[in-house]
């Protein structure tokens, strides 16, 4: 599970820097980019808890972004051709950190359930908002992307597992299974978020 986040960790950082416009940027832009992008919602996520941030106590998933980065920013044209590949386990990465960001968050006796929920969430995209905003580009939440409702969805059922079904050993992995299976289908298709749930009346 350990090398799992790390390798997560490096393809959330190549997608950041692939997911912006290459014009102007420089090898500390991308590197900074990358770095954003992979521990930015996790970052955010324990500093809202006022937990130690997990890239202090553990470098490697700093180092597992950086080699990201710098694979997407020399690499570009090979990854870029991969680039669906990397969406894909930009996914199971999402659903990985979502999960434990819930899982970390019921682990504490003073913080609620909709708390784990909304904390889960932010660690899944928080670091795509802040490259976006770093960037200059449309956020991910105002655009039609099916991104952040897969994970919202998992946390919720990681939730109610957890609460209801306490004995259910597979919490985690049935939650991670929705998170990944609904960005999945919806990056296959080619799917989006309707024009009704977007742009009301």
């Amino acid at each position: 599970m350990y090398l799992v986040e790390l390798i997560g960790t490096a393809v959330f950082a190549a997608t950041g820097v692939l997911a912006v416009s290459r014009r102007g940027l420089d090898v500390m832009g991308a590197v900074m980019l990358g770095l954003v992008t992979a521990v930015g919602g996790g970052t955010v996520r324990d500093l809202l808890i006022r937990y130690p941030i997990f890239w202090f106590d553990n470098f490697d998933y700093v180092w597992a972004a950086v080699a990201g980065a710098l694979i997407a920013f020399f690499l570009n044209a090979v990854v870029a051709n991969a680039v669906r590949t990397l969406l894909y386990l930009d996914a199971l990465g999402a659903a990985l950190f979502a999960i434990a960001a819930a899982n970390k968050v019921l682990l504490d006796p003073a913080l609620s359930a909709p708390v784990a929920v909304i904390l889960g969430v932010l660690t899944g995209i928080g670091g795509g908002l802040l490259r976006d905003v770093l960037a200059g580009r449309p956020t991910l939440l105002t655009s039609r992307e099916i991104y952040a409702t897969p994970i919202f969805l998992g946390c919720i059922v990681f939730v109610l597992l957890r609460e209801f079904a306490a004995d259910f050993a597979y919490a985690g992995f049935a939650a991670g299974s929705v998170i990944f299976g609904v960005r999945a289908l919806a990056l296959w298709f080619h799917l989006e978020m309707p024009h009704w749930l977007v742009e009301p009346g």
